[in-house]
């Protein structure tokens, strides 16, 4: 089952095939409109409409497009923000990684590694947690007001949040052109993906910008809290550790 891109109503079929060269995009029976006009356009199109934030963009790559890669583009996702968090606390980025002198001490290597690894624990438990109370917020929501999308589903609702986040790998682009004011960039950029987020989630919930926010910000809270809770935790097992050591070695 299809959508309409333009009103988000069920559809039975796109468009029909007269032969292998010729076929007919079908029109809505609710708006009258073409039911998917990206199907007849180049993907550089509908990537750009994408970047736009034009809610049919998302109704077709959601509902309507073959793509089905988006566990990809969850790990890509995950580790770009890991790596730019990584390369921050490191102080190098990729220039420095490409100019970087071999004769760096293997104790050094192992710790920027083992540091890489756990900021992408990091980052997979913050997401997650993230994904999952947007979810339950949702849920909640719709079961005190009574009232729920014939056509939602909980993956619909994971595969928009992680198109919405892809905006975040435009922060690797700070990293490559080196930045005078990072700060400001990487603001510039994490209001840019809570506008993708906000699209995204409005498509497949079929809510105002009211109830998106509601949603996105309970996500937002529970990622700023697990963040921080990690970070605490290993903060104070650091300090452990060095305390342990320094006693032993009295």
């Amino acid at each position: 089952m299809y959508i309409c891109i333009n009103c988000g109503v069920k559809v039975a079929e796109l468009y029909r095939r007269y032969s292998p060269s010729v076929l007919k995009v079908l029109k809505c029976n609710k708006c009258g409109n073409m039911a998917d006009k990206y199907i007849e356009y180049d993907p550089v199109i509908v990537l750009v409409d994408l970047v736009l934030l034009e809610k049919s963009a998302y109704r077709h790559l959601l509902y309507n497009s073959a793509f089905k890669s988006y566990w990809k583009l969850m790990v890509v996702l995950l580790l770009s923000e890991s790596f730019r968090v990584w390369s921050s606390v490191e102080g190098h980025n990729i220039t420095d990684g490409l100019t970087q002198n071999n004769s760096t001490d293997k104790n050094d290597s192992f710790d920027r590694e083992r540091s890489f690894y756990t900021l992408l624990c990091h980052t997979t438990l913050s997401l997650s947690s993230f994904v999952f109370t947007v979810i339950i917020a949702t849920e909640l929501r719709w079961l005190i007001l009574n009232t729920r999308p014939p056509k939602y589903k909980t993956s619909d609702l994971i595969r928009a949040l992680i198109v919405g986040g892809c905006a975040k790998l435009l922060t690797l682009l700070g990293l490559v052109w080196e930045h005078v004011a990072q700060d400001f960039h990487y603001i510039l950029i994490y209001g840019y993906t809570m506008l993708c987020l906000l699209t995204a989630y409005s498509v497949v919930c079929e809510s105002g910008r009211g109830g998106s926010l509601i949603g996105l910000a309970s996500g937002l809270i529970a990622y700023n809290y697990v963040s921080n809770c990690i970070y605490w935790l290993s903060t104070t097992t650091m300090n452990i550790t060095v305390l342990q050591s320094e006693t032993w070695n009295l």
